[in-house]
């Protein structure tokens, strides 16, 4: 196992750790090939340490048929949201499959540079592709199933969140709005993660629930001068890898080429136990309706039969 440091490794100043979620894990990002179900138990889910694995996906069929192409060949009458971001706040537009498939060839086919504005261009971004055409998750095998909580097991693919967009397209600095662990696998193309720990949320110009102005990238210091106290990890996770970051984790999210690529975000009965308590601190109504159901199923094990159709419209939800 080796040990990529980015930035610093010193710990944030007090004043940016307001937050309860633990980051004494995050003098470093380990880079693995190799992880045990026990290994990622207990040395990054429950130490909430971020981890990358590299090719951990890539003995996958997917990470040889999953492309443009192949989605317009299964899926191409599929009608499916795509999102973009105008003035800081995100516009839905409906798109078939195909439609959105031929505008990413395009794009292959000009280059695959960056776009001129890429917060502005369509991005097919965070739906739940795996439980409309299940047969994809065929092309996910072996999947670490263990990796996750008894009550995401079964039927793990309902609970992902998929991914496909051209070179440049930019998820701005945000942390996942359950509070949840999140398992990421980068299928086609590469990304780049700007990723800092949950306890300096406020270094980074907070907006809303879990929303940050902050650019990573080109950080403007006289806005927000605590940023200069931050610790930013920057990755590049590359077709066949796999990411864990833990509950909170702030991520910035670039395309560096077309890119394919889905994830699951879950709780452990300690996690969603720790966002519940977060409820009163700004969470909106519906993230406390939804980590009130997945708790049912985590800790109460409430079946899935009832608890899933419950959960489901968190899988489309805008925040």
């Amino acid at each position: 196992m080796t040990e990529l440091k980015f930035g610093t490794s010193t710990q944030a100043p007090h004043d940016c750790a307001l937050s309860s979620l633990d980051d004494s894990g995050w003098s470093s990002i380990p880079t693995v090939t190799e992880l045990s179900d026990g290994e990622f138990a207990t040395n990054y889910r429950d130490a909430m340490r971020p981890v990358l694995l590299r090719s951990g996906c890539a003995a996958w069929s997917a990470c040889r048929r999953w492309s443009p192409k192949y989605f317009n060949e299964i899926a191409g009458e599929l009608t499916i949201p795509v999102k973009t971001l105008d003035h800081g706040e995100i516009q839905l537009s409906s798109w078939k499959l195909s439609e959105y498939t031929r505008f990413l060839t395009e794009q292959l086919t000009s280059g695959d540079g960056a776009p001129l504005n890429p917060r502005a261009v369509p991005y097919c971004h965070d739906i739940p592709l795996l439980g409309l055409v299940e047969s994809l998750a065929e092309d996910c095998q072996p999947f670490p199933e263990d990796y996750l909580t008894s009550w995401y097991r079964p039927h793990w693919w309902l609970y992902s969140q998929f991914f496909m967009g051209p070179a440049g397209t930019v998820t701005p600095l945000h942390f996942d709005t359950l509070l949840s662990h999140n398992l990421f696998f980068q299928i086609y193309g590469e990304k780049q993660f700007t990723i800092l720990p949950p306890r300096q949320a406020e270094c980074c110009g907070r907006r809303g629930w879990r929303w940050f102005d902050v650019d990573p990238e080109q950080p403007d210091y006289l806005r927000f001068p605590k940023y200069e106290q931050a610790t930013p990890f920057v990755i590049t996770v590359s077709a066949g890898d796999m990411l864990y970051m833990p509950p909170g984790t702030l991520h910035h999210v670039r395309s560096l080429s077309t890119s394919i690529s889905f994830n699951i975000d879950f709780h452990t009965k300690q996690s969603v136990l720790d966002a519940l308590g977060q409820s009163n601190k700004g969470m909106p109504t519906e993230v406390v309706y939804y980590n009130a159901i997945t708790a049912l199923g985590v800790t109460a094990q409430i079946p899935e039969r009832i608890t899933f159709p419950l959960y489901r419209p968190y899988l489309s939800y805008v925040s």
